[in-house]
């Protein structure tokens, strides 16, 4: 029964049971058609040997007078004659058959099966003037008819039963080679999943479904390898962003436990230690959003202006400390990003604080909108992009200017990037002039 599991013991099963009702519908047409066909066989040769019989009697002045001839000995033995019910001739035979013959006396176009025999009767009327004046009773035996009909269904049944075990045999071979194909795929589809995500199918021709079927596969592998990589890298970003924030609090807490420190001191450390926390904790929340915003787990809608007020009164005390002033213009009406207001925050903090790390004294925040688009810019009066850093600029690990004592690990560019293309934007660089500044321009679906 384990084979009847499977698609291909299943559809050979279907197969079979489909031609079982096939043959068994052909079988009994042909077998009812022959039985029809042999009946009307025996009629037939019945009522020629009445005719041929009836050809031998005269009526004249009330009597019926039979002729006989030199070949009617073969047809006297299965003809009886009557005139009314008197029997002018009779064959000799079995004491059942010759009551069911006079039985048939005076009855004109009459068949009767002899119970529990196999011969057949048949009356046909000798007329005279359109009156009946005497009756042809005529019989025929059914045992070559019977034995006909009995070899016929015999061979009907043992030719459906060949046909049943070929087609089932056959749909069984077919369905097997038609889907060896399939479990070769499978089989290798599961074996790359284990040891080498990098394989595909390809563009080997195949039928079309199974050429359906791989390209079905290669998406498949496709999104598995991404998610892979996307996890990969996720972890990666995690390890080397949260590296500079930690080492940070790692060394602050062992110059805490090595050696007395006044409360000045104390407090400084205590308030690094907290800086840092924070940062990761900015770090971990502008991940995971990128990594919900990738997976489109959710998206919302957020008005650019307050959320630019609010990522300038959540930083103003940090660019404070470095005399960086940081001023908002708000457009003058309600702009709408089609994007989670924290999304936004999260996008537009790594450009803050990346401007304020280069700002001589400003950060201007701005929006602008048009052609469908949200546009947020973060600018600075700082140096500007040299034009030797631009291309690298958002490359994962990249630093501008190794001198400028940043001591992070240059993933806050290309996580805003990240984010802003999973939320279907992105953050580019506006083209300036070397030393007038640089310009982070986000742009969002309104």
């Amino acid at each position: 029964m384990r084979r009847f599991r499977t698609l291909r013991g299943r559809l050979a099963a279907l197969a079979a049971v489909a031609a079982l009702a096939a043959v068994a519908i052909l079988t009994v047409a042909f077998n009812v058609v022959l039985a029809s066909s042999l009946d009307a066989d025996a009629n037939s040769r019945l009522r020629s040997r009445a005719a041929a019989a009836a050809t031998t009697v005269t009526y004249d002045r009330g009597r019926l007078l039979v002729h006989e001839s030199p070949d009617d000995a073969a047809v006297d033995r299965q003809v009886w004659i009557y005139q009314g019910t008197r029997a002018l001739e009779r064959p000799a035979t079995a004491p059942d058959l010759q009551r069911a013959a006079d039985a048939l006396a005076g009855q004109a176009h009459v068949f009767d099966d002899v119970p529990g025999g196999d011969v057949r009767l048949y009356a046909a009327p000798v007329t005279d003037d359109g009156r009946q004046v005497g009756t042809v009773v005529a019989a025929e035996s059914l045992a070559a008819y019977d034995r006909t009909s009995d070899l016929a269904l015999v061979g009907s049944a043992a030719l459906g039963a060949v046909l049943l075990i070929a087609v089932a045999t056959l749909t069984w071979i077919i369905v097997g080679r038609a889907l060896g194909p399939v479990r070769d795929m499978t089989r290798s589809a599961a074996d790359w999943s284990e040891h080498d995500l990098g394989q595909r199918f390809g563009a080997t021709p195949r039928p079309d479904e199974l050429g359906e079927l791989g390209r079905t596969f290669d998406a498949l592998f496709n999104r598995v390898a991404a998610s892979l990589r996307h996890e990969q890298r996720l972890s990666a970003e995690l390890s080397h962003e949260l590296r500079t924030p930690l080492s940070r609090i790692v060394a602050e807490v062992e110059l805490l436990q090595r050696r007395e420190r006044s409360p000045e001191d104390r407090g400084e450390a205590y308030d690094r230690i907290a800086r840092s926390a924070e940062q990761m904790s900015a770090i971990l929340e502008t991940l995971m959003a990128a990594a919900r915003a990738e997976a489109q787990v959710e998206s919302g809608r957020s008005e650019v202006g307050q959320v630019l007020v609010r990522v300038a009164e959540g930083w103003a005390p940090a660019l404070a400390e470095r005399d960086v002033d940081v001023e908002v213009r708000r457009p003058p009406a309600p702009m709408i990003a089609g994007v989670d207001a924290d999304v936004v925050e999260r996008i537009v903090a790594p450009l803050l604080e990346n401007a304020s790390r280069y700002a001589r004294s400003r950060v201007t925040l701005s929006a602008t909108a048009g052609g469908g688009r949200v546009v947020l810019s973060v600018a600075d009066d700082g140096p500007g992009v040299p034009d030797d850093e631009r291309d690298a600029l958002f490359e994962p690990g990249s630093r501008r200017g190794a001198a400028n004592g940043h001591g992070g690990a240059g993933l806050g560019l290309p996580l805003a990037r990240r984010l802003a293309k999973a939320s279907g934007g992105d953050v580019k660089l506006a083209s300036g002039a070397p030393g007038a500044g640089a310009e982070f321009r986000v742009e969002l679906p309104a």
